[in-house]
Parts: structure tokens; C-alpha cells; sequence
């Protein structure tokens, strides 16, 4: 028999807000680096890269997700920053998905501080 127990909804849902509570204080503590990541996202996603230009910027962004990690432990930037370093886990065939994956999420946390305070953003 197996005695796994899986968190429930409630349990994932608070795990979730504490994660995006912890990435909204290491925002707050390198904007300039949050911004250059959004940057740097936003373009994988959008253009196409040559898979020998992989590498060089797989590792740019790792760089700025190490910044952000070293305030932030729990925060979502732990673990992009495992999924996308080609060091670690991260692998070329999925680098566009993981960068779609945390766009998303980088989504996510925009609107919470939205919500959180009276933001606004500017293009």
C-alpha cells in the first residue's frame, strides 16, 4: 500500500501565495533585475533563438535569477532558475516552454502587486 499523502487544494493554493508573497519581497528588493528578466522573457518567447545562441542566453538569465534567489528562497525565481540553468535541469528543447511557463507566472505576480498596492504599469 501507499501511505503518499498529497497536499490538497487548500494546502497547494496557500503554498502558492506564500511562493508569490516571497517573490513580490525579492522583486521589491531588485526591481532593476526583475525588470531585465521581463526583458529578457519576454524576447525567448516572442523571437526566435538560435540554438547556438542558447546557451550564452540561458545563462544571462540564470545570472539575473541567481540575483533574485539570494533574498528569496521559496519564491517562484528558485525554480525557473533550476528549470532554465543548462547546468541543472534546464535543456534546450524546453527552454522556449519554460520561459512561456514563467512569463506566466511572472503574470501572475504583476497582477498581485497590482492588486497589493496601487501600481500601475507603464509601457
Amino acid at each position: 500500500m501507499n501511505d503518499v499523502l498529497f497536499p490538497t487544494i487548500e494546502e497547494l493554493e496557500k503554498r502558492r501565495l506564500e511562493s508569490l508573497l516571497i517573490s513580490e519581497k525579492t522583486i521589491n528588493e531588485h526591481p532593476n533585475e526583475y525588470r531585465e528578466i521581463k526583458k529578457i522573457v519576454k524576447k525567448i518567447i516572442s523571437t526566435t533563438i538560435d540554438i547556438g545562441d542558447y546557451y550564452k542566453t540561458a545563462l544571462k538569465l540564470v545570472r539575473l535569477l541567481e540575483k533574485m534567489i539570494e533574498t528569496g528562497h521559496g519564491s517562484i525565481f528558485n525554480y525557473y532558475y533550476q528549470t532554465i540553468d543548462p547546468q541543472q535541469e534546464g535543456q534546450a528543447r524546453y527552454f522556449r516552454a519554460n520561459c512561456l511557463d514563467f512569463y506566466q507566472q511572472v503574470k501572475c505576480m504583476d497582477e498581485l502587486r497590482i492588486s497589493r498596492r496601487q501600481i500601475k504599469l507603464i509601457n
